[in-house]
């Protein structure tokens, strides 16, 4: 019992660490492409909870499995299936994305064993409540241009509420999901047994997180707030009949909040309410817009990247090595989205679409597995119960068929999987391992050893990046950053996948100015953008591939670059259309082609392979 009573108060000690503090942490980023400094100390944190979890169930001799516990398995194992029949094009996102999703069901295996009651569960519940009032509070400083004088917030552009997330689909499917917990924490005895003032000051957060969800302007929020109301309030009204001033109270704020949030979107917008209205219905249901027409190109697109391999699908994390090729065929055959679709895609923002595409027929077998026996599960608890981890689950699922938030921010990752476990811990069983003293101390010691060889490699990732950090804003200010910041991410893991073509692009750049000397590097370059264009293939892997060969023409005289050249070139139009420097090349390789057959070269009879 002791063992027990101090592993879960760790895990409460180290989430509350998390939400509370290290999740707030603003540090200045790249802008989205790597991941922010506080996700390695979130990463450095879940390794400690599952260590924990594990350590628990070792030193105590008990295992407890969930009776979903064989149906997450699979789904596990049939996304991965598709890596039997398809390659692996980019080993380095694969390694990512396979240690994301193992991580994921490790983490959840390891919570089962802290065997949590349910006050504790809902003392879980309560911190990401609160970690979501907090985000409320800088969302807000950042609407009103606060942080111009409170530098520890983001510094987005005034009426922009992204929170620390500094993005607004992020922070309002983190904001409502505490305002969901909100509505379920009024109907329990803790918030019962709330003085006065405590209730006050819960009324007044759930007011703020109102607010945020308005301000933040996006539908993917409104709507998990709204589908999850619709959900719980029924099911449980056994619950909120027996709380009913609680639930006017509740509900009367949850307007006077959203009413507040209507208002300064008017005071930004410099309209009156009537019009601010007709003006947010338009945008939540006008489907010409961008994004909307983005999303479904994506959808298109990934629709034909299963059609082509429909059992198997295209490989799992092979989608950002494949997506703008087909995406490229789509548009050609369908004009209607040459507007959009113009930046590389690694997701299509919507987990189905990314399972379809990439695992095929087994991955959507998994993922009906899982929802079986899911809905096997909630069946089992009866309306009340199941309605409520249904409502609470409803914001980030609301969210990842929208977008990809467990792969942006590592805070809505270890939330979803704690609401995940919320809502499977029930009806456990326990087994009692043979185990003798001996092995048992052994398995202790390697998990130890394990999680300090983890924690030590995230500490040096989280070296390499800020080292990153430097080497990018120095670039990009007109300074030439030193190769020592830039070279640990690049032989980093985790960082790699984006530090080196960083590196290769830059050195590209500076050697094309003096040919001769840099002749070795540019030809192993050009050896490279030719893989990269298949691993990663952005649009720069295209301009400095094509700016190379170019260069590499003029100063060897060979036919046989200009012709690569060019097709670069129009290998990346049919990617990316709209690239003026594309289209500029063009030109320049045509008349660089001629002024050398003007010389007199020779063509070679073999080219580049």
């Amino acid at each position: 019992m002791t063992i027990s009573t101090n592993t879960n108060r760790y895990l409460l000690i180290i989430l509350s660490s998390i939400f509370l503090f290290i999740m707030h942490i603003f540090l200045p980023n790249i802008g989205g492409v790597l991941a922010h400094q506080r996700e390695y100390i979130i990463w450095t944190a879940i390794g400690a909870i599952i260590l924990l979890g594990i350590l628990n169930a070792v030193v105590k001799k008990r295992l407890l499995e969930s009776p979903i516990g064989i149906y997450i398995f699979l789904f596990a194992v049939l996304l991965l299936s598709s890596c039997i029949s398809n390659p692996i094009k980019n080993m380095d996102l694969f390694l990512q994305n396979a240690a994301r999703l193992i991580a994921g069901v490790i983490l959840w295996f390891a919570l089962l064993q802290f065997d949590l009651t349910p006050k504790e569960k809902i003392s879980i519940l309560f911190l990401i409540f609160v970690s979501a009032v907090i985000e409320s509070a800088i969302g807000t400083m950042q609407f009103f241009g606060l942080y111009r004088y409170i530098p520890i917030t983001p510094a987005p552009s005034i009426g922009m509420a992204g929170g620390v997330f500094q993005q607004k689909n992020l922070f309002a499917s983190w904001t409502a999901t505490g305002l969901i917990i909100s509505l379920y924490f009024i109907t329990t005895n803790r918030f019962k047994n709330y003085p006065s003032k405590k209730k006050i000051l819960f009324w007044t957060c759930a007011a703020l997180l109102s607010l945020s969800l308005i301000i933040a302007s996006s539908r993917a929020g409104l709507l998990g707030v709204a589908l999850a109301m619709i959900v719980i309030l029924p099911s449980r009204k056994r619950h909120y009949s027996a709380v009913k001033k609680n639930l006017i109270i509740w509900l009367m704020v949850f307007l006077i909040g959203t009413a507040g949030g209507f208002y300064l979107l008017s005071i930004k917008d410099r309209l009156g309410i009537e019009k601010l209205t007709v003006k947010q219905i338009e945008w939540f249901s006008d489907t010409g817009q961008t994004s909307y027409a983005e999303r479904i190109l994506m959808y298109k697109t990934s629709v034909a990247m299963f059609k082509e391999k429909p059992l198997l699908g295209q490989g799992f994390s092979n989608f950002g090595s494949l997506y703008m090729y087909y995406q490229g065929k789509v548009k050609k055959a369908d004009p209607q989205y040459k507007e959009v679709g113009h930046s590389y895609t690694s997701h299509p923002h919507n987990e189905f679409f990314l399972i379809l595409s990439e695992s095929g027929v087994a991955g959507i077998i998994g993922v009906l597995i899982l929802l079986y026996g899911f809905a096997k599960l909630l069946l089992k608890y009866g309306k009340e119960r199941a309605g409520l981890y249904i409502a609470l689950l409803t914001p980030l699922t609301v969210h990842i068929l929208v977008e990809y938030p467990l792969q942006l921010s590592t805070a809505h990752y270890l939330a979803f999987i704690l609401l995940a476990y919320t809502a499977t811990s029930h009806f456990l069983k326990a087994s009692e391992p043979k185990l003798s003293q001996k092995a048992a101390k052994v398995i202790v010691v390697l998990l130890s050893c394990a999680y300090i060889a983890f924690a030590a490699y995230t500490i040096k990732t989280f070296i390499a990046y800020n080292q990153l950090v430097i080497w990018y804003i120095d670039n990009t200010e007109g300074r030439k950053g030193g190769m020592e910041n830039i070279m640990p991410a690049v032989k980093n893991i985790y960082l790699k996948n984006w530090a080196k073509p960083m590196y290769m692009f830059v050195n590209a750049e500076d050697a094309v100015k003096d040919m001769e000397k840099n002749k070795d590097f540019l030809n192993d370059f050009i050896k490279w953008s030719g893989a990269e264009k298949r691993r990663l293939p952005v649009l720069p892997v295209f301009q400095y591939d094509a700016l190379v060969l170019l260069n590499l023409g003029i100063h060897e005289g060979k036919y046989e670059y200009f012709d690569e050249a060019m097709r670069t070139v129009e290998e990346g139009l049919l990617l990316y259309p709209d690239t003026e420097y594309l289209k500029e090349l063009k030109p320049k390789i045509v008349g660089q082609t001629f002024k050398a057959l003007f010389k007199g070269f020779q063509r070679p009879e073999k080219q580049r392979e």
